[in-house]
């Protein structure tokens, strides 16, 4: 906000100045015309200062909201990108961000760490293998973390390895 005293300062100055003008009128003297003349003078000059302090401090604020308005542009699309993704449960106490289909735009459907995503990063989750029971396991390679998805089915396990492999 401008600075009220800077605008108070330079109407009070220019009110000074005019009634320094209405003496001059009246002044047959030289000296005292004179002497009036740079009182006048002093006044212009107080004014003038008074209005570039103000017109600097505008132009600061407007710099400033310049600034905010450049920020708040690079926030809302910050959360535009995460807008993208909708927390899915994929059992068994098991969840992730899933880029929805309609924010797809040519993208393949893939899954965000929840962990990264609560952090203020997208990583992409990639499958790391089948685990026992047929849950799907994927890692994380922002935070390193494994992680599985789905409740095993532990009717169907998997037959054990054959020894004479190795």
């Amino acid at each position: 906000m401008v600075d009220m005293s800077a605008i108070a300062g330079a109407l009070a100055a220019l009110k000074g100045a005019n009634d320094i003008a209405q003496a001059m009128i009246g002044l047959r003297d030289a000296a005292a015309f004179q002497t009036k003349l740079i009182e006048f003078q002093a006044k212009i000059i107080e004014a003038n200062n008074s209005a570039f302090a103000a017109q600097d401090e505008r132009a600061a604020l407007l710099q400033k909201i310049g600034d905010l308005e450049k920020e708040m542009a690079a926030l809302k699309a910050e959360r535009r990108k995460f807008d993208r993704y909708k927390l899915k449960d994929y059992g068994g106490g098991t969840y992730a961000y899933e880029l929805k289909e309609s924010e797809a735009n040519g993208e393949p459907i893939h899954r965000v760490c929840a962990h990264c995503y609560q952090q203020g990063h997208i990583s992409i989750l990639n499958f790391a293998h089948k685990g026992d029971g047929g849950v799907d396991w994927y890692n994380c390679h922002r935070c390193n973390d494994a992680r599985r998805f789905g409740v095993a089915d532990h009717t169907n396990p998997r037959p054990p390895l054959r020894q004479d492999y190795f």
